[in-house]
């Protein structure tokens, strides 16, 4: 986000740049965020350069982009599957949280989503192709879209990309193979040329970069661990929702659902060789996985009764992941503090000449450039400072505000956030429903004395 809203602001690179004035966050190729920048001018014409219309527009861009490419393989499955595996397949997709909420966010792994679904959209033809033409011709294409994705968006896109190119392994010829070889290295030297010169660095390639140091020197691990077990037990059933039950049931009865997620099994078996885990990682699943599900309800049974209870199941569940969407989609709103203490910070205080340093804390919790309003204000967020130094600055937005009152601070307003749930029972201790949202005070915005 910060990339897109430098590169509109002022194009060349300079000091100016976030990742430049305030160094240390992990390298991720400019080329996604130049293109979405490019789709998002027409924005910064017609608003005049507001920030926030800016930001929003950029988010819808990159929504939209992800859309395109999913009813692109929605009408892949259509020509393959039916038309009730399709409408299945959306409508798994529409009820679920995490496809739906992080489709817009300015992730690594959403930018690669939109060309991994275009590419599973290939895979399938590879697979289930009436011809041998086509299969060898959608191969060949998949192969060059995954090369470009993981050698420029998302380097460990190639755990699924793969496991996706074994599986057709008779398509592959040398042609094949020196052309894969040929968009590679176009590729590296392309993410060589525009990379360097963003981030001032000589060779830098982020996706090598990044895989190295959190898989071949293992860093990944300081940000935290999980179990093995953990992508099946936990992050597969959260991201597929009321579409679980009928992923298993598609794979058990379509021996081309089984074909599919054998495969895709395969790719988060390995992820699940990390310690450190999150769910973005195997993001490229839920499509196949929600194809499997689709397939499990479309798919004829001969018993009548049978039918029906599927049917009446699927909806029942898609309502009850709808709704636990809805909810999630709320209490997602509230993870945001740092963004809402900044907005009210420019309501409250009319003086020109602010410096506001803004912690880590606020920054990773919804503080954007595009945020940033005032041009006659300093914003800094400049990390590992003494509390003695903050002397320089008329406001803070931190969330430890107790090591600044000794230094001449005082807190003039606090900005709320999600801070877990609240389970009562019986119900009339916790209101009209057995579960409320908790919040508390998350962000202090403090002002000098």
């Amino acid at each position: 986000m910060q990339a897109i809203h430098d590169i509109l602001q002022w194009g060349r690179i300079n000091s100016n740049f976030d990742h430049l004035e305030f160094p240390g966050v992990v390298p991720r190729s400019f080329i996604g965020p130049l293109i979405l920048s490019a789709l998002t001018y027409p924005a910064k014409l017609l608003s005049n350069n507001q920030g926030m219309f800016i930001q929003v527009y950029a988010r819808t861009a990159l929504g939209l982009l992800v859309v395109w490419a999913n009813s692109q393989f929605r009408q892949e499955i259509k020509s393959i599957f039916g038309q009730r595996a399709a409408k299945w397949y959306g409508i798994f997709c529409l009820t679920q949280f995490h496809f739906t909420f992080w489709t817009s966010r300015m992730l690594g792994n959403t930018l690669a989503l939109a060309p991994m679904l275009i590419a599973q959209k290939l895979w399938l033809r590879t697979l289930f192709a009436r011809n041998q033409y086509q299969s060898e011709r959608s191969y060949s294409q998949m192969t060059a879209i995954l090369a470009f994705t993981c050698v420029v968006l998302r380097f460990d896109i190639a755990v699924f990309a793969l496991a996706m190119i074994a599986s057709k392994l008779a398509c592959c010829s040398w042609r094949l193979i020196k052309q894969t070889t040929v968009i590679v290295v176009i590729s590296i030297l392309l993410s060589l040329a525009v990379d360097s010169y963003y981030w001032q660095h000589r060779w830098m390639w982020p996706e090598f970069h990044v895989f190295w140091f959190n898989s071949v020197q293992g860093h990944s691990s300081e940000w935290g661990t999980l179990p093995a077990h953990y992508y099946f037990t936990g992050f597969i059933p959260r991201l597929l929702l009321g579409a679980l039950p009928f992923a298993c049931l598609g794979i058990m009865r379509d021996s081309r659902a089984s074909q599919l997620a054998a495969y895709y099994a395969a790719s988060v078996g390995v992820f699940s060789m990390t310690a450190h885990k999150e769910w973005r990682f195997i993001f490229p699943a839920v499509p196949l996985l929600n194809l499997c599900a689709a397939l499990g309800v479309s798919k004829p049974y001969r018993s009548a009764v049978v039918r029906s209870l599927v049917g009446g199941a699927a909806q029942v569940l898609s309502a009850a992941s709808l709704a636990i969407a809805v909810a999630m989609t709320y209490i997602s709103s509230l993870n945001y503090p740092g963004g809402h203490a900044l907005a009210l910070l420019h309501e409250i205080e009319p003086r020109t000449g602010v410096r506001v340093h803004i912690d880590t804390f606020a920054a990773m919790t919804g503080v954007t450039r595009f945020g940033q309003l005032r041009s006659d204000w300093v914003y800094d967020k400049t990390e590992h400072l003494d509390p003695s130094q903050f002397s320089r600055f008329t406001h803070l937005l931190t969330s430890q505000p107790d090591l600044y009152t000794g230094y001449g601070f005082e807190t003039i307003a606090v900005q709320t956030g999600y801070a877990g749930l609240n389970v009562g029972w019986p119900l009339k201790e916790s209101g009209p429903l057995p579960v409320t949202i908790r919040q508390e005070p998350l962000v202090w915005i403090m002002r000098q004395s």
